[in-house]
């Protein structure tokens, strides 16, 4: 058994002490708990052509899915149009998803498993950027919807956050689907339009 020292043994060291071997269960627990993640196989990497990959991502970040504060500034029919065209470019991904309107701006695909008994797997991303900075605009390389290609990059808003990841999901899905391939569980793909 350690002893502790004789100043410690006045009330002000014992919550400290306390706090240690709190800290010490805590990290031993976390340590010992093991993961809750659903265990997948890895999968093939798919063939990816990337400038229409590049194209796809360019084109979508041209619509100005801007999310304010203040809902009744945002334009409706900005995020429409770039539904319209992730139709239209991903022919493929929509003919096995099931696509539902959430919200009026919103969208839910549901891509049906081989198996209804396996729990189902969550993707999301998000359609909408923020607002830019008045007083920033010229400080742009290029302008913010441009989607631009140059240089080896796509040029907008939204190519790091986050169009770029529903762009990237529904090649995915192009690709797969081009390949005839079904998940084994149900896959749901959410794309919102006011994460920000």
């Amino acid at each position: 058994m350690v002893e502790l020292p004789s100043n410690c043994q006045r009330s002000p060291c014992r919550p400290v002490l306390a706090l240690l071997v709190l800290i010490v269960v805590l990290v031993v627990k976390a340590l010992a708990t093991p993961s809750r993640q659903v265990t997948a196989e890895a999968a093939a990497d798919l063939p990816l052509d990337e400038p229409r990959a590049a194209a796809h991502l360019a084109r979508a970040v041209t619509f100005q899915t801007i999310s304010h504060q203040d809902p009744a500034q945002n334009d409706d029919a900005a995020f429409l149009g770039l539904h319209a065209a992730l139709q239209e470019m991903f022919p493929k991904a929509h003919q096995v998803l099931q696509r539902e309107v959430v919200a009026g701006k919103s969208l839910l695909y549901t891509w049906k498993g081989k198996d209804a008994g396996k729990p189902p797997i969550l993707l999301m991303a998000h359609m909408d950027v923020v607002p830019i900075e008045p007083g920033t605009e010229g400080q742009w390389q290029k302008p913010p919807f441009s989607g631009a290609i140059e240089d080896g990059f796509v040029w907008g808003r939204g190519t790091m956050d986050f169009t770029m990841g529903v762009v990237r999901l529904r090649e995915a899905v192009e690709a797969l689907a081009g390949q005839g391939f079904v998940p084994a569980r149900a896959v749901y793909l959410a794309c919102g339009h006011d994460e920000e």
